[in-house]
């Protein structure tokens, strides 16, 4: 930590309580839909036709997000990454506090979608940002730390969210795992992504002589749409398996409470505990991505990783108990996202710095966009048929993804 540079650890201050307050209201979300009614309601659309409140609400911040995409693309450019980050940050405080306050279907909708462009202007600020005050020896263990730190506290943001709704009922007379009990831990996590505001706050940037040249290279104005296209077209490559990962995990990962809930009957603490548990072996796995990044390198490591997730995750729909459950969810977790943030690095150091928000926002835009149908498609095969075949499909585009970046990357002849 002592070599990172102030604005650095102030930016991993920053991602810690965003991603704490994040963490205690995406445990109880779909329960908090559930509770209302909303997996046995459906809104009719005109063209699409009636789709669950379930699928919809959990569908509609990626939605959002991705119709917003260019023009906070274009906004980053010009303000820089650190604004944009507290913008971010104040908008998703904004959603959680419109959901815990206001849960009408139309509320909530509105609430929810403030989401999207939220994790946009994260998304797309982040990786600059940290490619910004980082200097290549530190840039591994910086990015790493991003995303074990994320990890690891949103571990921690599950395991205090479990007993959170238990503690509201008491404190306040509520009746325990109902609608308002799950509101109230949405008003703390909402306080907290507030508050996740703050480190940016105190960080004055100054000018750098690498923003100096970025600035050159671009004759000194925000980035044009040629700039903007020529940026795109050399994302492509990168975004192919993000793209399949998001189709695989849209239809399962957002549910996995739920079956958790349905299957073992877990009860709040519980699922709590076993999140927790996932996200700390994840963010400790992911703190030893730059060692295994020595060895096989970048992409080697992802590719390594992500393969043996897959067994996994289908272990993980064979499990006889909750518990066992909860142990191979750990495992599969710690395996599919030790890497990422190698995926992330290995990305930004092949991208000038002006095209670098266009180029992560279109990484992290193709690691959404299975969200925009995914959730939807779940939520009728979750009425029809369970979660088996869910699991199945999931592996299967996990599969594709893994074998997309050997292709790419790996293969003989493929860095030509």
């Amino acid at each position: 930590m002592r070599q990172l540079s102030g604005p650095a650890r102030l930016y991993l201050v920053h991602t810690a309580l965003l991603t704490f307050g994040l963490a205690v209201s995406s445990l109880f979300f779909n329960l908090l839909l559930v509770e209302l009614g909303y997996d046995r309601r459906a809104l009719a659309l005109p063209v699409v036709g009636e789709l669950s409140l379930l699928g919809l609400l959990n569908s509609l911040p990626v939605l959002v997000a991705a119709l917003s995409s260019l023009p906070l693309w274009w906004l980053v450019s010009r303000v820089g990454p650190r604004p944009a980050l507290v913008a971010g940050a104040l908008l998703h405080a904004a959603s959680l506090l419109g959901a815990a306050l206001w849960p009408a279907p139309a509320t909530m909708l509105a609430a929810v979608a403030l989401g999207g462009p939220a994790s946009v202007l994260f998304q797309v600020s982040a990786a600059p940002f940290m490619m910004r005050h980082s200097g290549p020896d530190e840039r591994d263990l910086l990015f790493s730390l991003s995303a074990g730190l994320n990890i690891g506290v949103a571990g921690l943001g599950s395991l205090v969210g479990g007993f959170l709704p238990g503690l509201a009922s008491e404190l306040f007379g509520l009746t325990p795992q109902t609608a308002a009990a799950y509101r109230a831990t949405f008003l703390v996590a909402a306080a907290v992504a507030a508050l996740a505001a703050i480190p940016l706050m105190l960080n004055v940037e100054r000018r750098t002589q690498q923003e100096d040249d970025a600035a050159a290279s671009t004759g000194g104005a925000p980035v044009n749409l040629r700039y903007v296209l020529r940026s795109a077209l050399y994302a492509v490559r990168f975004m192919v398996s993000p793209l399949l990962i998001s189709c695989g995990a849209a239809l399962l990962i957002p549910f996995l409470n739920i079956y958790f809930r349905q299957r073992f009957g877990a009860p709040d603490a519980a699922l709590g505990a076993i999140f927790a548990a996932i996200g700390v072996a994840t963010g400790a796995a992911t703190l030893l991505a730059p060692l295994l990044s020595r060895r096989l390198g970048k992409m080697a490591s992802v590719v390594l990783t992500q393969g043996l997730a897959i067994p996994c995750l289908l272990l993980l729909g064979l499990a006889p108990s909750l518990w066992l459950a909860g142990a191979v969810a750990l495992l599969r977790g710690a395996l599919m996202n030790m890497a990422a943030p190698l995926y992330d690095a290995y990305a930004m150091e092949r991208s000038p710095e002006a095209a670098r928000p266009i180029v992560i926002g279109l990484i992290n835009g193709a690691f959404s966009a299975g969200y925009i149908v995914g959730p939807n498609i779940s939520a009728q095969v979750q009425q029809s048929y369970g979660f088996a075949p869910l699991f199945v499909a999931t592996a299967c585009f996990y599969a594709c993804a893994a074998l997309a970046n050997y292709l790419i990357f790996l293969r003989p002849g493929a860095a030509r």
